[in-house]
């Protein structure tokens, strides 16, 4: 397996111990607005967010996975807190119903291929947390937009199309240490 970073952030942009150099950069969708981070608006904020969704579904296709389970679930929010989630706008085009898609999440239900996209964009507008994982890969969400998959290989026109979409793919580039370990303790 191969750790691949899979980030908006250009690695052109990083000084020799790998530390991201422009303060400017947006990481969150709280960012939305604010001219310490060049007024980002949420069109473009969406655009990177769906870059972000289409990589991995791009993934999984390539490599035939058609579900993965929730690991290390955090989701400490509740109904009125997804009601001002969406009055700040952190839901804005997304139809969330909380009894439906956030109550029933629990740790290593199986998440299905169609569900996907709507749980990374919560996990990016950091509303809910988890990593996805399947035998053949494991999906970890770090903190400030970075996104580490492990799998094997990813082949040439993946990484280019991941690129295409204004991402960059690192190889090598997991983080420091990931173990993800089921209820009695065993690496998964």
């Amino acid at each position: 397996m191969i750790s691949y970073r899979i980030t908006k952030f250009n690695p052109k942009k990083r000084n020799q111990d790998g530390a991201y150099l422009d303060d400017s950069e947006w990481t969150s969708i709280s960012d939305i607005g604010n001219p310490k981070y060049r007024n980002v608006t949420y069109q473009e904020y969406e655009k990177i967010e769906t870059a972000y969704v289409d990589s991995i579904k791009q993934i999984l296709k390539s490599k035939n996975i058609e579900n993965l389970l929730i690991d290390s679930l955090e989701s400490y929010n509740s109904a009125d807190d997804f009601d001002d989630f969406r009055k700040e706008g952190r839901l804005k085009n997304l139809h969330i119903d909380f009894n439906k898609d956030i109550k029933g999440l629990k740790e290593k239900a199986v998440l299905e291929f169609n569900k996907i996209d709507k749980i990374i964009r919560l996990i990016l507008r950091e509303t809910i947390w988890m990593n996805l994982i399947n035998s053949g890969i494991k999906i970890i969400f770090g903190y400030d937009y970075y996104m580490y998959v492990e799998c094997s290989e990813l082949n040439d026109s993946i990484i280019k199309n991941i690129e295409k979409m204004g991402l960059f793919v690192e190889p090598n580039m997991g983080q420091t240490e990931f173990i993800i370990v089921d209820e009695n303790g065993n690496e998964i």
